[in-house]
């Protein structure tokens, strides 16, 4: 747990009066995203910190809000926007079966924070993501490994995006399931 960084998450909201208030101020600390118990990662599982989900679009801006922080929930959501922030710690030789390849029918906003990187796709072409860099993830199959000594942090934000289809055969391209991070 000593690679993971804390994150202050600032809510703000309106009051009955519609003046602006602060509806939440706490310090998350990265969850293991694949135990229902919201427990810190160990080992080489990535931390996921859920900074917030919308639902809907467009998404509401007044009244009560679900906190999933620590819930086990899908990486995407088909009607809403999802915000996180995750901390992938070195792979070294370790045999990675968490940062699997996978696709998200979605498009992702992922801005390196701190530390480097590779994103590889689907062809085993790799690039070298370094941090200040801005990846925009278009619902291709990809997978995050880090193979520098330090723990690298991304910040994500997911918006739901239409099915990818193939235009040589028409078929449509389906997300990977990920069962393992749904309760």
């Amino acid at each position: 747990m000593s690679f993971m960084t804390t994150t202050r998450r600032i809510v703000t909201g309106h009051d009955a009066n519609g003046k602006a208030i602060f509806d939440s101020d706490e310090t998350l600390t990265p969850a293991n995203p694949l135990k229902a118990d919201g427990s810190p990662p160990e080992g080489i599982i990535p931390g996921f910190t859920t900074i917030f989900r919308t639902e809907g679009s467009p998404a509401q801006s007044q009244g009560p809000w679900t906190d999933h922080h620590g819930k086990k929930i899908p990486l995407t959501n088909q009607s809403g926007v999802v915000c996180r922030i995750v901390d992938f710690p070195p792979v070294f030789s370790t045999p990675d079966s968490v940062n699997i390849m996978h696709r998200t029918q979605s498009i992702d906003y992922g801005v390196v924070i701190k530390g480097t990187i590779q994103l590889v796709l689907d062809d085993g072409i790799e690039k070298t993501i370094n941090e200040g860099d801005v990846v925009v993830q278009r619902a291709t199959i990809h997978e995050w490994k880090n193979i520098s000594k330090e723990n690298c942090r991304i910040l994500f934000v997911l918006v739901p995006a239409q099915p990818v289809k193939v235009e040589a055969t028409g078929e449509t391209l389906q997300p990977t399931p990920t069962p393992h991070l749904v309760d």
